[in-house]
This record gives structure tokens, C-alpha cells and sequence, in this order.
């Protein structure tokens, strides 16, 4: 996000948690200001003179186990302090995972359908913020449910694959095709929302392009120019995925229409070729991202 934004001249400043690699907001001379979604004090200064806000924080559930209070507590009070300080256009990114995990092609149009906490969770936080663009017209609010994230820097799917590839054999579940989403075409269609004409309370779902699980591990096999084994899950197999990537990866959850992508204006630009090469590259550039913590 920072990079696509930094490319339309559309940013100084930007929020991160303690502890965060702040390498891309400094190459890019990018204002980091160390901010905490439930301190409403932090959330003022950082955001002091904006006039967009653009929401990705997310603790993932096998990561933090705040998680909960964050998306919800968190947003709403994001969403209070935009307000206060006159913020136009709030932007924020959610998950296709509230439509829960059940193979299903899903649409606009879909209701979401939580199961587990964190979809809770991110179902919730949707709730609030369209309840609050019927209540006020600022500021403008539009949600993004993107499809499971692939590309470089992905902690949770990304390298663990890597790894995976680099040890030669990569285990995988059983599943067929399913929608996934390239973090530059997050950033378009998250800058499109901010800067077009899209109506406050719209929900739009996003995604690069189909592919299964299998597949995408072979084709990222070919682009890094290595040897490697892709089998499926079985009783005494084990895969490096993380337990919440790999109930992603079983739900298989298909984008069906895209209505909304045309008053967007958005058009996906990285498809699975582009997204494994780049990937690939990533790799040869940083081999140590690989190395397990």
C-alpha cells in the first residue's frame, strides 16, 4: 500500500505497531508514526490533517491472540477519531473469510457468514462501519473483501510454500480452485475506492485471479527453477501452513461476479504467472525471509 500510494503521490505519513519493519515506509522518506487503535490519543496525532484513512491493521488470529478487540474495538475507534478530525474517505480492508469456510462461490451480493472468531470478528467491524455510513455521509465509507493475499513478504502462505519448496517436498490440503488476491492489486483498488465516486456503505470483493493450491505451488516451482515434490495432506503428512492458512486453503472460497469493478475502475494487473515470478525474484533477492524464526 505504501508503494502503490507513494507512486500516486497520495502520502506522507503512516501508522505502524511497536515492533514493525519499517524498511519500505523509510525508503520511501514515508512520516512512520508509532500508533495504538485503542489509544485514542496516538490515533489523533497520526492522523492529524488527513483527509484519507486507508485500514489494513489486523492481527491474525495464530499470531496475536488480541485479535478480537483490535478489529473491532480498534476500528470503531479509528472510524470515531476520522470523524472528529474531519476525515472524507475511510477505506477499509477486510476479508472474503466472513463469508465463512464452506466451498462456495460467493458475490457482491453475498450475506456474510461467520463461523469461527476472527470472521466474527471481521464481520462485526463491517457492521459498525456501514452502520455508520447510514448514519453520516462523512466520512465515506468503503469496504474491501479481498480473497486470500499471495506475493512476496506473505508470512502465512508466501513462505511457508517457500520453504517448503526449498526442503523439496511441499504438502498441501486436498482442495480445488480458489480466489486469491496480489497485495499491489489490494493497494488499486483500496486507492480507487479513496479517489472515485463509489458510493459510502459499498462493499466490494476482490480478487487477482483462480487458481488451486496444487497449481500455484508447481508454477512457483517452475519460476524459481528448482526441483520439488507437491503432494496432497494425508493421515501422517505435514505441511508447514499455518492451521488458519490451511482452513483457508480447504474452503476454497470462489469470487463469483465483480459487479463493482467497473464504477471502481479496477482492473486486475498481477495474474498467477506474474505473481509467482515476482515471488521467485523476491526469493533469489532475499533467501534469508525463508529461514525459519
Amino acid at each position: 500500500m505504501v508503494e502503490y500510494l507513494f507512486q500516486q503521490g497520495e502520502i506522507s505519513k503512516g501508522t505502524f505497531r511497536k515492533g514493525s519493519h519499517l524498511k519500505i515506509m523509510d525508503a520511501y522518506g514515508v512520516q512512520g508514526m508509532e500508533t495504538d487503535l485503542l489509544d485514542h490519543n496516538s490515533l489523533h496525532e497520526a492522523m492529524e490533517g488527513a483527509d484519507t484513512v486507508y485500514n489494513m491493521a489486523s492481527p491474525m488470529p495464530n499470531v496475536d491472540s488480541d485479535f478480537i478487540k483490535v478489529d473491532v474495538e480498534g476500528v470503531l475507534n479509528l472510524l470515531e477519531v476520522a470523524t472528529e478530525i474531519g476525515v472524507k474517505s475511510f477505506v477499509h480492508l477486510s476479508t472474503l473469510d466472513v463469508c465463512g469456510f464452506s466451498k462456495k462461490r460467493v458475490s457482491d451480493a453475498s450475506v456474510p457468514h461467520p463461523v469461527g472468531e476472527y470472521q466474527k470478528a471481521k464481520a462485526e467491524a463491517e457492521r459498525l462501519l456501514l452502520d455508520s455510513s447510514k448514519r453520516s455521509p462523512l466520512p465515506r465509507i468503503v469496504i474491501i473483501r479481498a480473497a486470500r493475499a499471495i506475493g512476496s513478504r506473505d508470512e502465512s502462505l508466501t513462505v511457508p510454500l517457500l520453504r517448503m519448496i526449498r526442503a523439496g517436498k511441499v504438502v498441501l490440503p486436498r482442495t480445488g480452485s480458489m480466489s486469491l488476491t496480489h497485495p499491489l492489486d489490494i493497494a488499486q483498488a483500496m486507492y480507487k475506492a479513496a479517489t472515485g465516486r463509489v458510493p459510502s456503505g459499498t462493499t466490494i470483493l476482490l480478487k487477482s485471479f483462480d487458481a488451486s493450491p496444487d497449481e500455484l505451488a508447481r508454477r512457483l516451482i517452475i519460476s524459481m527453477g528448482v526441483a520439488a515434490e507437491v503432494r496432497n495432506e494425508g493421515l501422517f503428512s505435514k505441511s508447514l501452513l499455518p492451521s488458519y492458512t490451511m482452513s483457508q486453503l480447504k474452503a476454497a472460497l470462489t469470487i463469483d461476479t465483480q459487479p463493482m469493478w467497473t464504477g471502481l475502475g479496477y482492473n486486475p494487473e498481477i495474474g498467477e504467472q506474474a505473481s509467482c515470478d515476482e515471488i521467485a525474484n523476491w526469493y533469489k533477492i532475499e533467501p534469508w525471509a525463508t529461514d525459519a524464526a
